[in-house]
């Protein structure tokens, strides 16, 4: 579960990042994102209701929430993030959606660089 401080809540929130941020996309998901001034990452989830009834839109965000959540300490501060979910996803398993995420991450240069502090400790 995401706790408050790593969400956006507020459709100005939404479309802020919609209208100033940068896109990245694979098939299953779009992620948005833009610089911010909080210290936290800040991450929305927006699943359409092209996608499906309540119940196959919930579980696709539950999916998503729970593909975002080991992700969260490795992401870089300052940072808003939106994932929009394509009708791809429903389909999906588990194991696509954390790597098309972790993929989306890389892609979008999110991920702090955990590899070089590794090498030096060797």
């Amino acid at each position: 579960m995401l706790s408050k401080q790593f969400r956006l809540k507020k459709k100005y929130q939404f479309n802020y990042v919609y209208r100033v941020g940068k896109t990245v996309g694979s098939s299953t998901m779009v992620l948005y994102y833009c610089p911010s001034k909080n210290t936290n990452v800040k991450v929305g989830i927006s699943v359409s209701k092209k996608i499906g009834h309540a119940v196959v839109r919930n579980r696709t965000k539950r999916k998503i929430r729970e593909a975002i959540f080991p992700s969260l300490p490795h992401i870089k501060p300052n940072f808003n993030v939106v994932i929009i979910a394509k009708q791809a996803i429903v389909d999906a398993s588990f194991k696509t959606i954390l790597s098309e995420l972790n993929y989306l991450l890389k892609k979008a240069n999110l991920k702090e660089n955990n590899e070089k502090s590794a090498k030096s400790d060797n």
